[in-house]
């Protein structure tokens, strides 16, 4: 993990820093008072997450709160939630993770080494909860070496939280939910009515995807799902 302790600060960037700082201080304040059960942390796939039907007519009921920021790396999300984002009144139950696509420059080791190191931390400032963490999409319309490094970081992921052998401190109460099956066609694309751009989730690709996420919440907070 060695690129990614080098850059566990915010963005170099200054469009980045900017829209990265604004969001960060917005969401230190709110988790100062949310009263919220889950939190949502992540990219603009988290981040816009929020805006779709799924969230609204299903996973808003779990009184969740959306961390997400546009173009953030697993080394962004790392420096939030050591600067205050987990700095909630009240208890929270669950954390939905999802983060490392953007991090293009990054080996899929270095990503899985990083995601590690947030959920530890994760461990240390709110406890023992559930950690729920979903497998990194496919992107692209084509095959892409970023499809591929997203692919080999889930099987890192795999391999650490679904191995028995494996099994220690770090992965007591994470979840992994596979979400990235059924979303490249047999001729190796992506459709746009899932991935709007490629990267990005449609409406209907939220519910179809993260719907899975959606199940294991309810699983774990022991909530009937809605229908």
């Amino acid at each position: 993990m060695d690129k990614l302790h080098q850059v566990s600060h915010k963005p170099e960037s200054r469009c980045a820093l900017q829209d990265m700082v604004s969001g960060h201080d917005r969401y230190v304040q709110q988790a100062k008072t949310s009263e919220s059960e889950v939190l949502f942390i992540g990219d603009s796939i988290v981040q816009q997450l929020q805006f779709s039907t799924l969230w609204t007519e299903k996973i808003s009921a779990l009184h969740c709160i959306n961390f997400g920021i546009g173009g953030d790396r697993v080394e962004n999300v790392l420096w939030r939630i050591r600067n205050g984002e987990l700095d909630f009144n009240t208890k929270i139950k669950a954390v939905v993770l999802f983060v490392g696509t953007n991090n293009t420059d990054c080996t899929p080791h270095e990503i899985f080494e990083g995601l590690i190191e947030i959920i530890k931390e994760i461990k240390h400032r709110l406890g023992d909860i559930h950690i729920v963490l979903p497998t990194l999409l496919p992107r692209g319309q084509h095959p892409n070496p970023y499809r591929e490094r997203n692919d080999h970081v889930n099987t890192f992921l795999l391999d650490k939280f679904c191995n028995e052998v494996n099994a220690d401190e770090v992965t007591k109460n994470v979840h992994l939910v596979v979400i990235d099956e059924h979303i490249v066609g047999n001729d190796q694309t992506i459709s746009h009515h899932i991935m709007h751009d490629y990267l990005h989730l449609t409406n209907s690709g939220y519910t179809k995807i993260f719907g899975k996420v959606y199940d294991k919440l309810c699983e774990l907070l022991k909530v009937t799902p809605m229908k």
